[in-house]
């Protein structure tokens, strides 16, 4: 009799309650695994891939080879690439001539391409062969860098700085000059359902030593006293110096994107220290103030080289905000840096 009054007032008290019963739909097994699934899985999660790349700077014109693929099968033809590399010839314009190797195939060129060079096999690996104006206004490293960078973000890499570069990439002789090899692997960026190419004219006079960012922001700030424009940098949006008698020390603001570990292990290196872990990358972050918004200042030191390098996300965007130079110099301009910082407005350029 008990058991049946408790139930009762289970019913009853249920009753008084007013509950709302949410349908779901749940997709079975099945369509998950359909066909149609899986190809958007593998659009957005692509494999990794090796790129083999060479950037061949010249007086006039920069010259760039590139090749990308299966990993393995990139890189069984490496000792043929750099075979064929030494056999470059340039004439009095920067005109480039080589001679294909046996098997190998070339077809020619369009708009967007100075010529394909297709190597054998079966499948044949497909090498795209582009050349660009070189920029007076940039020094040739930088232009450089910008291209491997452009390749870098092809294959969801980090972008790399000017001093990176004789670690990231090896020197070639080709002709009389030298070139940039470059053999990275990344997961290449997923491919948009649709995409159509850019008008000619467009394709044409847009230089590659520009494409790897996007439009440069204005940004406002107070320029500290004895600072000084300084020349312009790969991706910089904001190049300064500061000089006294021999020591020199650079200010730079760029925006990109990449993990704070990566890019804060990579100023390490540029001053010869080694890399952190996330704990101590923690540890070692100063909260600042960069124009309102919350930055992350790491102090980096090492001999006479120094780096104050702040790191400020907004709006899922990076901003990288850099004083490097002879240590004494970076040391006395610590209070400019961080007077810079607070007048810096990274708003206007979201």
């Amino acid at each position: 009799m008990v058991g049946i009054c408790a139930l009762s007032f289970l019913f009853l008290t249920g009753c008084e309650q007013s509950e709302t019963i949410s349908e779901y739909t749940v997709p079975k097994h099945e369509t998950l695994q359909s066909s149609e699934f899986l190809a958007e899985y593998e659009r957005t999660h692509p494999k990794p891939e090796r790129m083999i790349g060479l950037v061949i700077p010249r007086s006039s014109l920069l010259w760039f080879f590139k090749l990308q693929g299966n990993m393995d099968a990139i890189a069984a033809r490496e000792s043929e690439l750099r075979e064929f590399f030494k056999g470059l010839k340039f004439g009095p314009a920067d005109d480039l001539q080589w001679t294909l190797p046996e098997g190998w195939r070339q077809q020619p060129g369009n708009e967007m391409r100075h010529a394909t060079i297709l190597l054998s096999g079966e499948p044949p690996i497909e090498m795209s062969v582009t050349k660009f104006a070189s920029r007076q206004d940039l020094p040739v490293t930088d232009q450089v860098v910008m291209n491997i960078n452009r390749w870098r973000g092809q294959l969801s890499l980090p972008p790399i700085e000017s001093e990176d570069l004789d670690q990231q990439a090896e020197k070639l002789p080709v002709g009389d000059g030298v070139a940039y090899w470059l053999n990275i692997v990344g997961r290449p960026q997923p491919k948009p359902a649709s995409m159509s190419l850019p008008p000619a004219q467009t394709a044409r006079n847009q230089p590659a030593a520009t494409e790897g960012g996007a439009d440069k922001p204005s940004l406002p700030f107070d320029k500290p006293e004895g600072w000084t424009e300084g020349p312009p940098a790969a991706f910089a949006v904001v190049s300064l110096q500061v000089a006294d008698g021999e020591q020199k020390a650079s200010v730079t603001v760029t925006r990109a994107g990449g993990n704070p570990l990566l890019n804060v292990n990579r100023w390490r290196g540029q001053v010869g220290l080694g890399p952190l872990t996330e704990e101590e990358l923690a540890q070692s972050a100063r909260q600042v103030s960069v124009g309102g918004l919350k930055g992350s200042l790491y102090e980096m030191t090492e001999g006479d080289r120094s780096i104050f390098g702040v790191i400020v996300e907004e709006q899922g965007q990076m901003w990288f905000i850099k004083l490097m130079g002879d240590a004494p110099l970076v040391e006395r301009e610590r209070i400019q840096f961080e007077e810079f910082l607070k007048s810096l407005n990274l708003k206007s350029g979201s």
